[in-house]
């Protein structure tokens, strides 16, 4: 390495040492992982060629039960070629005997899973790539260059299923003022599905998804059973629902959350008036009456008091009755500007959601409803620590 460096090739140098270093990283897992297999059997049997202890071990016999260290003995080794993310690596698995029955006990230890090819940093580092935003192909071509060897497509993705099934250390949520409900569309198995999503936002501005149900439809039926299933209508603090004006949404709201204030968002309000002035207006030459309505329109939600929008409202009643009768219905729900209720757009769902949707673009859509929920729930817990400036793997991988 030294003598390519001195002739000029830093690319070579540095590539040379990347691979060392990965070799040490590699010979060291696997040294250590051997002292905590031999370390682990001394502990429940004693030291090998001396007196075995006589105290209980995590070891049991499928005939004789739980085991005791003087009633089990050692009987050799296999070996077992487990890959981290450096490349292979070998150790020495003890094979153990019952003295009573003289059959074989197996040996297992927490950082050594049965029938597992792939050791658990990969299953991190994986972890890691696919909620970044790489895809499956990608994150297969980076973890060969590291690990030096081939990996199949459906092996990385069931080591993300298992990070996905398990148990997270996630902390508590703390209690929201604000619940915005949406729903995210996903294709399972080639067929439409809908993500009913509930997405809290506390008074400190914190924001924390509170869960998602997959779902068939987006209809008041499924949304509640969404709000049943994730427990929102067992919420006993007042909290207000901020929603896209789905009428979906907001009679679910009303029947299994009876007293719950429900706003709407301000920026679909203005969404939806435009699309009205259009219809009404389509022509070239009425584009200077479509600024000027739709001026209007955004003067009124913008209000700083319930007053003046209603003297706002009298002035545009005049010009356009049509469209202000459409919008009174609408700003029943349209907290003013300014006022006490801070929260006016359901943003807090929008930008989640274009954040996943640009995540799972490379996807194509999931094989499985398991494949799907798992997913989304590791993308959950991952922006919850993420936007409230936490170490999201930690979680995840506890």
């Amino acid at each position: 390495m030294e003598s390519r460096s001195a002739a000029g090739r830093p690319g070579d140098a540095v590539r040379g040492l990347e691979g060392r270093c990965r070799e040490f990283v590699r010979l060291f897992k696997e040294r250590v992982l051997q002292q905590v297999v031999h370390r682990s059997v001394d502990q429940a049997l004693g030291e090998a060629r001396r007196e075995r202890r006589q105290g209980p071990t995590p070891f049991s016999c499928e005939q004789c039960g739980e085991r005791r260290g003087h009633e089990l003995r050692r009987n050799g080794h296999y070996r077992r070629r487990p890959m981290v993310a450096e490349g292979q690596i070998e150790l020495k698995v003890p094979q153990l005997l019952c003295v009573d029955c003289g059959k074989s006990v197996s040996y297992e230890h927490p950082l050594l899973p049965r029938r597992r090819r792939l050791w658990l940093d990969i299953d991190q580092h994986l972890a890691e790539l696919y909620l970044e935003g790489m895809s499956y192909r990608g994150a297969r071509r980076v973890l060969e260059r590291r690990a030096s060897t081939s990996v199949g497509l459906m092996t990385l993705w069931r080591g993300l299923q298992r990070v996905g099934a398990t148990k997270h250390a996630a902390p508590a949520n703390e209690q929201s003022e604000f619940v915005g409900l949406d729903e995210v569309y996903m294709r399972v198995k080639g067929k439409p599905r809908w993500f009913l999503t509930a997405r809290g936002q506390t008074k400190k501005g914190g924001k924390n998804y509170l869960g998602s149900v997959l779902s068939e439809d987006r209809s008041q039926a499924a949304w509640e059973t969404a709000l049943a299933q994730l427990g929102i209508s067992g919420y006993n603090p007042p909290f207000a629902i901020m929603s896209d004006g789905d009428a979906a949404i907001e009679a679910a709201v009303q029947k299994a959350l009876p007293g719950a204030k429900t706003w709407r968002c301000v920026w679909h309000i203005e969404h939806n008036a435009a699309e009205w002035v259009e219809e009404r207006h389509p022509g070239p030459e009425d584009k200077g009456l479509r600024k000027g309505l739709m001026a209007g329109v955004r003067e009124i939600v913008d209000v700083p008091s319930l007053e003046a929008r209603e003297e706002s409202l009298r002035v545009l009643d005049e010009v356009a009755g049509w469209l202000t009768a459409r919008l009174r219905r609408a700003l029943e729900r349209v907290p003013p500007k300014g006022g006490a209720v801070k929260m006016r757009t359901n943003n807090l769902m929008e930008r989640g959601f274009r954040e996943l949707r640009r995540r799972t673009r490379p996807m194509d859509g999931f094989k499985s409803t398991a494949g799907a929920s798992n997913f989304y729930s590791l993308w959950m817990l991952k922006e919850n620590a993420r936007c409230n400036g936490r170490d999201y793997l930690p979680e995840l991988l506890p």
